[in-house]
């Protein structure tokens, strides 16, 4: 009596506990807010560093090309006879000049400015796509937590009935070779929940990383350090979200995608480039003026070089533009093509993950239902341990492939995301 009546304590302690993720407490977490969390984001990005920098330096650079040439002094210095027949020096001073021409210099204006809402549009698309790695990394991380909390009480619940099953066999009414096939399901159940924690550490790393967390959890700490309140990671305004977009939302999307605008905006410079090759026929165009001293007096003396444009050199350079152009331009239609079909697909897939997600509920509640039938079924000796073990590890099951659906998709937003170029979270709002 005294055993069953333990067995009735541990039954309902551990089996009978309704399974609920609970929240992490607040205190000392690593909180963001969703403005700080896509900040932290930018300003921690080796990827955003490098590439804010190169485009700065390109745009300098053509800065450098818009700009004149250094002006340069030419002196030349003759020894003739004058008049009377000595021998002087005749110097010839010119300060010469490099200039761009007004039809040039205009369209190096139109370029630079091009390139420049070019690289700002680049950058804001590399943000945009660091941000949904960085929200698909958080997400993940928040439901493998979630995930391990299943492992966690699957683990204790079977660890709960070894040591039933064990004094079972003590008391000769379970044989030794049920006892090891039980011993096995709670040895695999511990090993499942060791490779989830492999995968959270691996996560939580990568948040460090990424958030600049800089008090990380020492080696050799115990795994509960992760979970605890001092390295948790919370960002606000940013949970798991079914993606709701309109055919009329998407279509605004894909109007001003930024892939593209950015390849508009490259063959638009690719155009000016062409006028260019063929404006810029006197590239070579100099003139000076300065002083030259004849016979001891000094005369103003002026000087130009004028390249004469008659090889098909600039005619090759515009044909090589315009088949750019030509090119990216066509990239641009297979580009919005491939954005249409691909968003398209992925956000069926969305909608089927979706009623996967909703169906796995209903099956949950019902596991749920029966595995409560089957304790109390199990507690009035209608059924055996066995039996009751079958019911609780086919909810368990449940909530596990629930929490993978939701992982699965999160990725599929995530790739959803990326082929529009934006991420459907501003400022804890889904779009």
């Amino acid at each position: 009596m005294r055993f069953s009546g333990f067995k009735r304590k541990v039954q309902r302690f551990c089996l009978g506990v309704t399974f609920l993720i609970s929240s992490v407490g607040t205190l000392d977490a690593k909180i963001f807010t969703l403005q700080e969390f896509f900040k932290e984001v930018e300003t921690n990005s080796m990827e955003l560093i490098g590439k804010k920098a190169d485009f700065k330096s390109r745009l300098n650079e053509q800065r450098s090309v818009n700009a004149w040439d250094f002006p340069y002094i030419m002196n030349e210095t003759s020894m003739v006879k004058n008049f009377q027949g000595i021998i002087e020096a005749q110097p010839r001073t010119l300060l010469m000049v490099r200039p761009k021409l007004p039809w040039v210099s205009s369209l190096l204006s139109k370029s630079l400015s091009i390139k420049t809402i070019q690289y700002d549009k680049s950058y804001q698309l590399s943000k945009n796509l660091a941000f949904i790695g960085a929200k698909r990394l958080y997400l993940t991380y928040v439901m493998t937590k979630e995930k391990y909390q299943v492992y966690v009480q699957r683990e204790a619940n079977f660890y709960s009935q070894l040591k039933i099953a064990k004094e079972k066999v003590k008391a000769g009414s379970m044989s030794e070779k049920d006892y090891i096939n039980f011993n096995n399901s709670y040895l695999e159940s511990k090993l499942a929940k060791t490779n989830v924690e492999t995968k959270l550490i691996d996560l939580e790393k990568m948040l460090d990383t990424m958030l600049a967390i800089v008090e990380p959890v020492k080696e050799g700490a115990h795994f509960d350090t992760y979970l605890d309140h001092l390295h948790d990671v919370k960002v606000i305004g940013l949970d798991f979200e079914y993606v709701r977009l309109e055919p009329e939302a998407l279509k605004f999307k894909l109007d001003r995608s930024l892939y593209v605008d950015i390849l508009d905006l490259t063959a638009k410079d690719y155009q000016v480039n062409a006028k260019l090759a063929n404006r810029d026929v006197f590239n070579g165009f100099e003139f000076g003026i300065g002083s030259e001293s004849y016979n001891s007096s000094t005369n103003l003396s002026v000087e130009v070089y004028i390249p004469l444009p008659v090889t098909p050199k600039n005619i090759y350079q515009k044909r090589k533009f315009l088949d750019l152009q030509s090119g990216t331009l066509a990239q641009n239609e297979v580009m919005k093509r491939n954005i249409r079909i691909n968003a398209n697909s992925y956000l069926n897939q969305l909608k089927t993950k979706e009623a996967y997600i909703e169906t796995q509920k209903e099956a949950i509640a019902n596991k749920k239902r029966l595995m409560e039938m089957g304790r109390i079924a199990y507690e009035a000796q209608k059924i055996g341990l066995f039996e009751y073990l079958i019911y609780q590890n086919s909810y368990m099951d449940a909530l596990i492939t629930l929490a993978e659906a939701k992982i699965e998709y999160i990725d599929i937003s995530a790739l959803l995301e990326e082929t529009l170029g934006e991420s459907l979270t501003r400022l804890g709002v889904l779009h």
